[in-house]
């Protein structure tokens, strides 16, 4: 262990200095939206996350999503919808306070391992407050770095403890190493980038702990600690098995990057990370990967890694902490790098939250040993900490929106077709497509290849009404990534406008077969199966989509709807509720609700309802006539004479309207209203266009035909009326039909019924 060094008596709060200064620092953050871009899909459009902590959600965190297996994640972003729902500013404080309690966690370790207090602070600040860290803390889509960082660092520091007890042959040292594993699993549950941990295990046995002896140049005691560290590896095993599963889709196979690419490429990263600690500019969300590079920028890559290296290695014995920081910097950069290469970026800034503490360490060594004045060197700490402010000040900004955060990314880098691509993006969200468009074939003309623009410019197709040129862009952007749900739903739903039902279907299947838990894809098959008449399908593919999304509104009113159609009222009637408690504002639903509480005699809620949906104006028949039934049910006649008589104007000859209006003109108990003769019209009109089998309308003609003192044809109506209704098992109606034929032998018209 190395000799503390010499501090004050009065040693001031570094922990709270630290604290205080973090959060100040990233205090702008709670300020952030939330970006679109990887959100959408860990929060805002996750309804198993937006409905916060629920067993369902438990259960459904510990799966394969958005090509990871980080079940703590998912579980954070759901306390937080608990706690905040859906605003911006609670997932963010949630990110800064988990970063703080990382930087005071990396500063106890550090003064516990090394005795160290302003050194230890130094490594601390600088993790803390370096500008490379920024997207890792401001983007709530990767609170994964945070949470997996905190967990990391906690496992780091339960394991300096068991050193120390397990030096001293304590029995408590078990204690303390089932507790680093159990933090590790964690760390693993958190982001599997933990995996690298036993790795630096091991680099803490060499340095500082000294567990390792390293005498004449020949390593002691190495076996044993390794043998230590098996069930560590363990677990990093099945870690990676379990990440390379979820994985699998953004995997870029070796055929399209070959190891001498991948092997290029992985030089060019650690020489990015390396030199952006000392220059953090130009940094981007987005870097975009450029298969094809320079010669001589591999070579100098190349060149630096070496030199460093040799530099570590010929200090080995004077100098352990630069090798220890530069192990610990390639190292925990590995799962990363590039050698297996997921997604399509050159590199990130978040890779670097972890790693970069390997060469904070040795640069803060570095500077104590060589700088010793001590007015010197807190000169050089004081402008170093403000340039370090100042820089993730001005990082922080970027990160305001997605507009800001991309338009950035496109300022700094070359060709940034990905940038460019959300930004128009944003533009079509305000309907300014020739400019969106613009940008799009600008991207494209960058990656011709590039799927995400294809599909997105396929959706302004869509928008503008051109499906012929969307279904074109979906195409390619299929073509390009095949196992797209989102592409293969638009697609269909494109196809199933156009009538082509087989062809919507088969691209919801895909749909399906890449997420059997798609609930938009389950919605939309439904509706197609609904549409070909195969109901019990239907059923089925709309009661899977409220199984994965109960919150999916349409797919209630969709199978509300359904339903309804098998005479279920009821099931279709508490489908609707729900499908209108979900979206209280959604015309459709209401309107739907309204006309099934028609269908069970709930006049008055169906008056409320359909006066919010049916405007005077309004050129459906269907729509009047329903609202006007209501109406005359709750003793509102004029209004309901009015809605007949818009209901007719819309469609002269519409049977419903007709018989409607002519049972008021026959049966009101107010004289003002009643006017048989016209009912006589009315009815008889009605009955001809239904070629007198619909028992309704033949009772309204035998109301009419009782107006108008023609009792005797009142009867024979009446009975037809009785009989049909009777075939048909409307038995209520029957019912009444006989009571009206009594009545009509009593030479009695039809009154207030």
């Amino acid at each position: 262990m190395p000799t503390p060094e010499r501090t004050p008596k009065k040693i001031p709060p570094v922990w709270l200095l630290l604290a205080a200064f973090t959060l100040a620092l990233y205090l702008p953050v709670l300020r952030c939206d939330f970006v679109e871009y990887d959100d959408q899909q860990y929060v805002t459009d996750n309804f198993h996350v937006q409905a916060g902590l629920t067993a369902s959600g438990l259960a459904w965190a510990f799966g394969f999503h958005a090509g990871n297996w980080h079940p703590l994640a998912w579980l954070s972003h759901m306390a937080d919808c608990q706690l905040y729902g859906a605003r911006a500013w609670g997932h963010h404080l949630t990110s800064m306070l988990l970063h703080t309690a990382n930087t005071l966690l990396l500063f106890a370790l550090m003064k516990r391992m090394t005795g160290f207090v302003w050194r230890s602070a130094a490594v601390a600040a600088l993790f803390a407050w370096h500008p490379l860290h920024v997207e890792s803390v401001a983007w709530v889509a990767e609170r994964k770095d945070v949470l997996c960082a905190f967990f990391w660092l906690l496992a780091l520091l339960t394991y300096v403890r068991y050193a120390e007890l397990s030096k001293a042959q304590s029995p408590k040292s078990k204690i303390f190493y089932a507790a680093t594993l159990l933090v590790f699993v964690l760390a693993l549950m958190s982001k599997p980038m933990a995996v690298t941990l036993p790795f630096v295990l091991l680099l803490l046995d060499f340095w500082p702990l000294g567990r390792i002896k390293n005498e004449k140049l020949k390593i002691k005691n190495f076996g044993p600690l390794v043998l230590e560290k098996i069930p560590f590896f363990i677990l990093s095993v099945g870690a990676c098995v379990l990440t390379l599963a979820a994985q699998a889709q953004a995997i870029v196979s070796t055929g399209g990057l070959t190891i001498a690419q991948r092997l290029a490429h992985t030089a060019m990263a650690y020489d990015h990370y390396f030199w952006a600690l000392f220059f953090p500019v130009k940094l981007a969300v987005y870097y975009p990967y450029v298969v094809t590079v320079d010669t001589g920028i591999v070579v100098f890559s190349v060149a630096v890694l070496l030199l460093v290296t040799m530099l570590a290695l010929a200090n080995v014995k004077s100098r352990p902490w630069i090798l220890f920081g530069w192990l610990w910097f390639l190292g925990t950069l590995v799962p990363v790098i590039g050698l297996v290469q997921v997604g399509d970026q050159a590199w990130a800034d978040r890779y670097t939250y972890l790693p970069l503490i390997g060469l904070f360490v040795p640069l803060v060594w570095l500077v104590a040993e060589l700088v010793r004045r001590e007015n010197i060197l807190r000169l050089a700490a004081g402008a170093a900490v403000i340039l370090m402010l100042a820089a993730t000040s001005l990082q922080l900004r970027h990160w305001k929106n997605t507009w800001a955060l991309f338009d950035h990314a496109n300022q700094v880098t070359q060709e940034n077709y990905m940038a460019i691509t959300v930004l128009a993006s944003q533009l079509a969200k305000q309907n300014k497509f020739d400019e969106a468009i613009a940008l799009y074939r600008q991207a494209l003309s960058y990656k011709p290849t590039f799927p995400e623009t294809h599909f997105f410019l396929g959706n302004a197709f869509d928008q503008l009404g051109w499906p012929d040129e969307a279904v074109a862009e979906y195409e390619k952007a299929l073509w390009f990534k095949p196992m797209q749900e989102q592409t293969h739903i638009f697609l269909g739903i494109i196809l199933g406008k156009q009538k082509k039902y087989d062809e919507a279907a088969a691209h919801y299947e895909a749909a399906l077969a890449i997420n059997p838990e798609s609930a938009p894809a389950h919605n939309n098959l439904a509706r197609i199966r609904h549409t070909q008449g195969k109901f019990d399908e239907a059923i089925g593919h709309y009661r899977a989509a409220l199984e994965f999304n109960p919150k999916l509104a349409l797919a209630h009113n969709n199978l509300g709807i359904l339903l309804l159609q098998k005479n279920d009222l009821s099931g279709g009637t508490l489908q609707l509720r729900e499908a209108l408690r979900l979206n209280p504002t959604n015309a459709e639903t209401m309107f739907n609700l309204a006309l099934a509480l028609n269908q069970q005699a709930q006049w008055p809620e169906a008056v409320e309802l359909f006066s919010k949906t049916v405007a005077a104006n309004s050129p459906d028949p269907k729509a009047h006539c329903e609202f006007a039934r209501a109406l005359a049910h709750t003793q509102k006649t004029r209004a309901a004479m009015s809605g007949f008589a818009a209901a007719l104007l819309a469609l002269p000859d519409y049977p419903e309207a007709l018989a409607g209006l002519a049972w008021i003109l026959s049966t009101d108990v107010n004289p003002d209203f009643r006017n048989g003769t016209e009912a006589v019209k009315m009815a008889e009109r009605a009955c001809e266009l239904t070629e007198n089998k619909d028992p309704e309308q033949l009772k309204t003609l035998a109301a009419a035909y009782a107006e108008v003192g023609r009792f005797a044809e009142a009867m024979s109506t009446a009975r037809t009326a009785k009989d049909l209704a009777a075939a048909g098992g409307k038995r209520g109606l029957a019912d009444e039909c006989a009571a009206m034929q009594q009545r009509f032998q009593q030479a009695q018209p039809w009154r207030g019924h």
